[in-house]
């Protein structure tokens, strides 16, 4: 079986996003929604994939406004460290780029 590609569409990552891990995008625009380590079989139910692709569109706006650092491993949908930024939203402020341009992103490991 081939994983799934999922291209967020609105909003697409920038291009410097696409290989930077943190981010949970490919190289190639694709959502990164499978641990380097996970095997698709296929048997898998494509809600859990809209679901993980789903928590990833919140994690990347909570990214953009600088409110976290860094996606969950696994994703908001199962990790709930940041379930009090869904209850009590942060407020809004400058989208201040991160300065992942210097460093690429690439001292973590594959998702």
């Amino acid at each position: 079986m081939v994983a799934p590609r999922l291209v967020p569409m609105d909003p697409l990552p920038e291009p410097y996003e696409w290989t930077q891990t943190r981010w949970h995008v490919n190289g190639d625009a694709t959502l990164c929604l499978l641990r380097e380590d996970a095997l698709w079989t296929g048997r898998d139910s494509v809600v859990d994939l809209f679901l993980k692709a789903a928590g990833w569109r919140v994690e990347y706006a909570l990214m953009k406004r600088s409110v976290i650092e860094r996606m969950t491993d696994n994703g908001i949908v199962d990790d709930d460290r940041f379930d009090h930024f869904l209850t009590r939203p942060p407020s809004p402020h400058d989208n201040t780029e991160h300065s992942d341009h210097e460093t690429g992103g690439q001292d973590d490991p594959a998702c």
